[in-house]
């Protein structure tokens, strides 16, 4: 999964606001983050990536402890998404 499906996804369950909540939130970014990346057809740095499953999977065990097991469910299928596609860029696949 790329970053812009993972906003897209973030965004569709409610999960984030718009680009700049989800550059911020979920990114660690400046707000303006992913609407440069989208003007310049450029796809985020793996480092970027690996907040953004890291944030997400902290995200979904804070979820479980509170006992929110739906928001739990999307957001470890989204980090699972994002995490495969990391490895899988990193073998070339």
């Amino acid at each position: 999964m790329d970053i812009y499906e993972a906003y897209g996804e973030l965004k569709a369950n409610s999960l984030t606001r718009d680009q700049y909540d989800f550059s911020r939130t979920w990114l660690g970014r400046d707000r303006s983050y992913l609407s440069s990346l989208k003007a310049r057809k450029r796809p985020a740095s793996p480092e970027t990536m690996i907040h953004l499953a890291t944030a997400l999977t902290r995200a979904m065990v804070a979820a479980r402890a509170e006992r929110q097991m739906a928001q739990a469910e999307v957001l470890d299928r989204i980090g699972g998404r994002v995490w495969a596609g990391i490895f899988m860029a990193e073998e070339g696949v």
